[in-house]
């Protein structure tokens, strides 16, 4: 048997192990490493905490009463597709000054690298976006304290964004409350 004809007998076994690893690549990424990066944090609402003296300028945003917590907007997280998936609400809370932004009750794909945007868009892209850090957990009830001055007329949805395979993992269209 010649070279030639070895060669041509092996091509069918490269191109089906070539063809089986780029498979491999998308199942680990997409049916394995969710199964891993699961966690769940299940971390009390905000505290109210006093108003501040009233030597500090007033802000242009809503200041809530200083005993309570306002609901400012929420939204529902939403199912994108079997894989990029999230359930539970989202709420922006004021108490005084401080504002924050809590997942309440949520469970969401586990993805690699996910970060937390507040975004000016609806369609679940991240757009012009804040970025609030890294997902705490894919699961329970947690917050995030929202910069001071971060103006929230903009801000139309809360993205969950995986960053390793540029893809939105969920969002929540926010509705003024």
């Amino acid at each position: 048997m010649s070279r030639r004809d070895r060669v041509r007998r092996m091509l069918p076994v490269v191109v089906g192990g070539l063809l089986l690893a780029g498979l491999a690549v998308p199942v680990t990424a997409f049916g394995i490493v969710p199964l891993f990066v699961r966690s769940t944090v299940h971390e009390a609402a905000p505290t109210p905490r006093p108003n501040p003296p009233a030597a500090i300028e007033p802000s242009a945003s809503p200041v809530a009463p200083a005993d309570s917590l306002a609901v400012l907007a929420s939204g529902s997280l939403r199912r994108i597709s079997p894989v990029h998936y999230g359930s539970g609400q989202v709420l922006i809370l004021a108490s005084g000054i401080d504002r924050y932004l809590r997942f309440e009750n949520v469970e969401i794909a586990g993805a690699p690298n996910m970060y937390v945007y507040l975004s000016d868009r609806s369609d679940g892209q991240p757009g012009a976006f804040v970025d609030l850090g890294p997902l705490r957990a894919t699961n329970g009830s947690f917050n995030y304290p929202l910069p001071a001055g971060l103006e929230l007329t903009n801000v139309r949805s809360v993205v969950v964004w995986c960053r390793a395979f540029t893809v939105t993992v969920t969002f929540a269209v926010l509705a003024a409350a």
